[in-house]
């Protein structure tokens, strides 16, 4: 029963994996570019993207797009004399997978997106707001709950988590098994935790803090809590990058890829 149930668990995983990480990439976010041209003068380009509050704007000569300028160096002349062109590390694919754009603008503000040779578009920290980024980002999480009441399951079985979280904690879990089990859900009890629960069971069992490599509690709590919290900013719709940062964002996702690539190794049959 275990075996057969994990085997279905793990395909249902490995293709909502492959959805996240492959199929859901920077054109799904990426904005057009407005362009200028060499000859404009400076200063009205300044005035136009100061409306706008745009900081850059790219730079066009016979059809192509050849480069951009910053608003905040504009000056007397004309754009030519302010024109940047693109380095190959502000630089991304279309078909670049959102999950890796993540890991890019760790250390980035924006990127230019290129498109079958031309670059047409742009992405900035604004364009991280979007629901596809919400989307992967809460679908990343809800992945590794998945792992993780795959695991717990079948390390614990059913009923032999039950000390390792309050009372309070199981008789909420309790009463939402029940309620689901009235709508003829398939459905174990361990689903119907909270990741916090979840994280609480792994922390508290010492064999599995060395598999996920957790080096301490406080810190696998500290981890976790930065999870839940992300969690919770997207499922009620907070807006991202306030109180925490993108770069804290960034490094909780990263965490979440750490945890869900280790889940992956953990042996069923032993």
């Amino acid at each position: 029963m275990l075996n057969g149930s994990h085997k279905k668990n793990n395909s249902s995983y490995l293709s909502l994996k492959t959805l996240y990480e492959e199929n859901i990439t920077v054109k799904s976010i990426a904005q057009e570019l407005e362009f200028c041209h060499e000859n404009d003068e400076a200063m009205d380009i300044r005035k136009a993207l100061e409306r706008k509050n745009f900081d850059i704007m790219a730079v066009q000569d016979q059809g192509e797009i050849i480069g951009y300028i910053e608003r905040q160096e504009l000056g007397e002349g004309t754009i030519s004399k302010y024109l940047k062109y693109f380095s190959p590390r502000e630089l991304v694919s279309d078909s670049t997978p959102l999950i890796q754009l993540l890991r890019i603008f760790k250390n980035k503000t924006r990127v230019f997106v290129l498109e079958n040779n031309s670059i047409k578009k742009l992405i900035t920290h604004a364009d991280l707001q979007k629901p596809p980024i919400r989307m992967l980002i809460f679908g990343y999480i809800t992945l590794l709950e998945m792992r993780l009441s795959d695991i717990i399951l079948h390390r614990f079985g059913d009923g032999n988590w039950h000390s390792m979280i309050s009372e309070d904690r199981l008789e909420k879990a309790n009463e939402l098994y029940r309620r689901r089990i009235d709508k003829n859900e398939d459905i174990n009890i361990i689903e119907c935790l909270q990741i916090s629960d979840k994280f609480d069971i792994i922390h508290k069992d010492q064999e599995m803090r060395r598999f996920f490599q957790i080096p301490s509690k406080s810190k696998g709590r500290k981890d976790a809590n930065a999870i839940r919290k992300l969690r919770d900013k997207i499922s009620h719709a907070n807006e991202l990058g306030l109180d925490m940062s993108w770069m804290e964002i960034i490094e909780v996702v990263e965490c979440c890829g750490h945890l869900l690539e280790i889940s992956e190794s953990y042996q069923y049959e032993r």
